[in-house]
């Protein structure tokens, strides 16, 4: 990786983002989307990523089964989580499972990230203006822990939480 890298959210905090906790609420968003594809399909609904304390993110699992399948695999997910993390300035060193509070992480939609309150075409309405995020779709491109697919879903998730936020913020 090149010395030049930049972070992504240096970028996003001179112009978009004013407020820490906007801030943190579009990286953990950002990577709570892609647990799907970090765990796959066979865990992608029975456990959900509910937060990031202490450079540990917290996982809830449908039950104990499921935590003690995703604990034989925390050392996989933690590398897969890597090229999410990196991009953002976001650091996870474990994963807390725990399935005690599903029914409540199920319920508990107005956690999930915001763009899903939103339809696309209310989304596409929102203006942003890319040649403001040209420096971090590079580190993106540059990346060689994700592929081309990859790379695609991260710049148009980052484009569709900015346009959520104007939506929710303004």
């Amino acid at each position: 990786m090149s010395d030049d890298f930049i972070n992504v959210f240096e970028i996003l905090n001179d112009s978009f983002l004013d407020s820490k906790k906007a801030q943190i609420a579009v990286k953990y968003s950002t990577i709570f989307s892609f647990w799907p594809q970090i765990v796959g399909s066979k865990f992608a609904d029975s456990s959900k990523p509910i937060a990031i304390k202490n450079f540990k993110l917290h996982v809830v699992c449908e039950n104990s089964f499921v935590v003690q399948e995703l604990l034989m695999y925390k050392k996989i997910i933690l590398n897969k989580l890597l090229p999410y993390c990196k991009p953002l300035g976001v650091e996870i060193s474990d994963i807390l499972f725990e399935y005690k509070n599903w029914a409540n992480a199920k319920l508990d939609k107005a956690s999930d990230d915001f763009p899903n309150f939103y339809t696309d075409d209310e989304l596409s309405k929102v203006s942003v203006d890319i040649s403001d995020f040209e420096a971090v779709f590079n580190n993106i491109d540059n990346s060689e822990y994700l592929s081309n697919e990859q790379k695609e879903k991260f710049k148009n998730r980052i484009l569709k939480l900015q346009k959520a936020k104007k939506l929710r913020f303004s």
